[in-house]
């Protein structure tokens, strides 16, 4: 009898040891599948949602090599930490377009004409927006705001609408 509970033990005692290794590593796949990996802090950040005005002035900071006033902007708007901000604004200037926060509002038709919107005034992208509008060329300052900024229309809409 003592040696059919020693058995016992021992087969309990490896079964837990396995378990627990089979635990440690991520990628080990298990009965139900394969487990998804855990996304990494810079994965998270790259998608961290960006207000469409305030990542227009990230953009037109960094056009105008402000890259410190940049970073500065983006940690007021979403309070990151400074190597985040830094680290998302580099990701920006170098082409990235993280997710912008959902706006609701009234919809502008910007169907494409065929010549393209060009923009008088300065080489400033929210001036060369005011001048349009102010001209009576919202659909054109929305047109040139999504091109130059990857915006969508709603978001290009509000930006363009909070100039003024």
């Amino acid at each position: 009898m003592a040696d059919v509970m020693w058995v016992v033990v021992v087969g309990i005692a490896i079964l837990a040891l396995l378990m627990l290794f089979r635990r440690r590593d991520p990628d080990q796949p298990v009965a139900a599948g394969v487990r998804k990996p855990i996304k990494t802090a810079a994965e998270h950040l790259m998608n961290h949602p960006v207000d469409p005005m305030v990542m227009a002035a990230i953009v037109t900071l960094l056009g105008q090599n402000k890259k410190i006033q940049a970073i500065k902007q983006l940690r007021d708007a979403t309070n990151l930490g400074l190597a985040d901000a830094k680290a998302l604004v580099e990701a920006i200037q170098t082409g990235h377009r993280p997710p912008s926060v959902v706006l609701r509002g009234e919809a502008v038709d910007v169907t494409r004409p065929t010549a393209p919107a060009v923009a008088p005034g300065g080489t400033d992208l929210a001036d060369r927006a005011r001048s349009l509008r102010a001209q009576g060329r919202e659909v054109d300052a929305i047109r040139l705001v999504c091109d130059e900024t990857g915006m969508g229309i709603l978001d290009a809409q509000k930006f363009v609408r909070a100039l003024g």
